[in-house]
């Protein structure tokens, strides 16, 4: 009996809990509606009371609303300027990694509802929205979508016109044209040519550079600066260090030092009492964990943030140790540097950067390397990298995610030539096959990468399970569907897949990004 009122505590409290997560949904719901009422045309507005009096839900009218908005009038040459409506397909979404670390939505908006955008630049004013992101934006944003059964139809639109704005808008430095690029690298990655890919991550470190951000001052005293110039000096400051994370994402994948350093700019989005990322009234506070729960949760990007910049300032550490400059020591003979490395990283779960900091190591034994055998934990790391992508899958799908590519990729060219000693690493190599044929429903590069890693088999004679044989096979006969023959070479740090004809082989494609630097160091070009 004594445990009668304790039963009923836990019932109380759970019952405030429904209540409470209930009162939260209604209080997105409704702040939706009343952005919607605030920034549409009065008939829609109109048109949106009237639904609601009808009896239909607050939420399904807001979204349908929303799902309707109409922006590419922005980028017509004919558009009259006028202030504009947002709409979640052209604003950077909430659970977006690859928009939201080098575009703040606030200014975004801002600007998208305010500027003209025929105007021209004005000196030391700063630009937070343009035609050119916007279709950036639009072209990664629709990525996930087909209008055909041709996977390179979605998006492709924007992409479109957002390589015809580019020469327009890239005439003078611009914080939109490096913004948009970023995007249209990531797009290109994942859809279209990886030396366009290439080409515009390159284009955007000097855009980037050109534009001195951490000589830009702006004030966020509230006694001598004015709204607007406090709200651009928090933005600057997540802007800088989006900027910086975005680099070594892509900068270890083509195993160079960093060309974008570490900013100057202290962490003004880290500011818990200031920071927009800690008030619950902002967008970026809250997070959907579609399809577990629509109860809106704590998104913690703040903290999501600093962990990543965090992880940066270690892989550039790590780059810096692996490309040493010609007057330094050799990876392979600094094994102390790293295992001072190994144990800041081993408990971070960064199981990628780790693989690729234990190659310079390949065929040294424990007994002379120190605490550990080099290869085998690289496998292990490996293991961990695609048994972690398996759960995934497990628990919602690979499609529609291109960063899988990558991780399959370097955990598949890891073990390869090692397949046939252990269980362990044929599990590994069949399970990232396994992703990247699933990927490569979606995503054409994946395909690239299975055809890669057949002709590394082919060419260095290596023994394959049937197993594993199969997916490699299955890719290879729907690539000879398409094209007469290829050629393949792995190098050192990238893969080249030239497309060959009846006379000699012609064009190229660069995955360098894509495969990072696992390929197997002893194979080279022919």
């Amino acid at each position: 009996m004594e445990s009668a009122p304790y039963i009923t505590h836990k019932l109380q409290a759970a019952a405030i809990k429904r209540k409470n997560n209930l009162l939260e949904e209604r209080m997105v719901d409704h702040e939706n509606l009343y952005d919607s009422l605030k920034t549409r045309q009065p008939d829609e507005a109109q048109e949106i009371l009237r639904r609601i009096r009808a009896g239909n839900n607050i939420k399904s009218v807001t979204e349908n609303f929303q799902e309707g908005g109409l922006l590419l009038q922005l980028t017509s040459p004919t558009a009259s300027h006028a202030p504009l409506s947002t709409s979640p397909g052209a604003t950077p979404s909430n659970t977006d990694t690859i928009g939201n670390r080098v575009i703040d939505r606030t200014m975004f908006e801002e600007d998208l509802k305010a500027l003209n955008p025929n105007a021209p630049n004005q000196p030391n004013k700063l630009r937070f929205c343009s035609p050119f992101l916007i279709n950036a934006l639009l072209a990664v944003s629709c990525a996930a979508f087909l209008q055909s059964n041709d996977p390179s139809t979605r998006g492709q639109a924007f992409a479109r016109e957002a390589a015809r704005l580019l020469p327009l808008e890239d005439t003078d430095t611009s914080l939109t044209v490096a913004q948009g690029l970023t995007l249209m690298n990531a797009y290109e990655a994942a859809l279209g040519n990886g030396e366009t890919a290439l080409s515009y991550h390159s284009r955007m470190q000097a855009r980037y550079l050109a534009l001195r951000l951490n000589d830009m001052q702006r004030s966020t005293n509230a006694a001598i600066a004015r709204a607007r110039q406090r709200r651009e000096a928090y933005t600057l400051s997540l802007i800088s260090w989006g900027f910086y994370v975005w680099d070594w994402k892509l900068i270890h994948g083509l195993y160079r030092r960093l060309i974008i350093k570490k900013p100057n700019r202290p962490k003004t989005w880290y500011n818990k009492a200031a920071s927009p990322l800690c008030k619950r009234d902002n967008p970026n506070y809250w997070w959907f964990p579609y399809p577990v729960s629509v109860v809106p949760q704590k998104s913690w990007k703040r903290e999501i943030f600093a962990a990543e910049c965090d992880l940066a300032e270690l892989t550039e550490q790590v780059l810096k140790f692996l490309i040493p400059l010609e007057d330094s020591v050799a990876p392979r003979r600094n094994i102390k540097r790293a295992i001072e490395l190994y144990t800041k990283i081993v408990n971070l779960t960064a199981e990628l950067i780790i693989v690729s900091m234990l190659r310079p190591f390949k065929g040294l034994s424990k007994d002379k390397f120190g605490p550990f055998d080099p290869v085998t934990t690289s496998y292990a790391h490996a293991s961990n990298t695609i048994s972690a992508i398996w759960h995934f899958r497990a628990l919602y799908t690979l499609r529609n995610q291109p960063w899988i590519i990558q991780a399959s990729s370097v955990c598949a060219f890891r073990v390869l030539s090692d397949i046939d000693s252990s269980p362990i690493q044929l599990k590994t190599f069949v399970k990232a096959c396994q992703a990247l044929v699933e990927l490569g429903e979606s995503f054409p590069v994946a395909k690239d990468v299975i055809l890669s890693l057949e002709s590394v088999v082919k060419k260095q004679r290596l023994r394959i399970p049937s197993c594993a044989q199969e997916q490699l096979s299955n890719q290879m006969e729907d690539k000879d569907n398409g094209i007469d023959s290829t050629v393949v070479k792995i190098m050192d740090h990238n893969v080249v897949i030239q497309k060959a004809n009846s006379e000699d082989h012609t064009g190229h494609l660069t995955l360098t990004g894509s495969l990072s630097s696992m390929a197997p160091i002893d194979i080279g070009p022919d």
